[in-house]
């Protein structure tokens, strides 16, 4: 069945021999940068709805979910985020001492 998949419309029904374990490391590498993808995207979701004052966990886990499994379907998602998220931020906590920590 893998190998009808990796045929060319222009094959014209010819027999081709796909090596099994190729079309394996094949799937496994689209697997590993899918939740490559979703993870990434599903972190920068989480940090900037906190900033937002909006549910990060939901719209992380929504946004990650929708792209590992209906890679399309998560653009939309990702992009419907990005219109309805809000403009206004909350300021960073700013932490006094320096750098280094405090005073000794």
């Amino acid at each position: 069945m893998v190998q009808l998949a990796l045929l060319p419309l222009q094959a014209g029904g010819e027999a081709v021999n796909v090596d099994s374990t190729a079309a394996l490391v094949g799937m496994i590498i689209g697997l590993i940068i899918g939740v490559l993808i979703a993870a990434g995207a599903g972190y920068w979701v989480y940090k900037d709805a906190s900033k937002r004052e909006n549910n990060e966990l939901l719209w992380a886990i929504g946004v990650a979910a929708t792209l590992f499994i209906v890679f399309p379907v998560g653009i939309i998602v990702l992009i419907a985020y990005v219109i309805v998220r809000g403009n206004e931020t909350q300021p960073e906590p700013v932490q006094e001492g320096g750098a280094a920590g405090g005073d000794w």
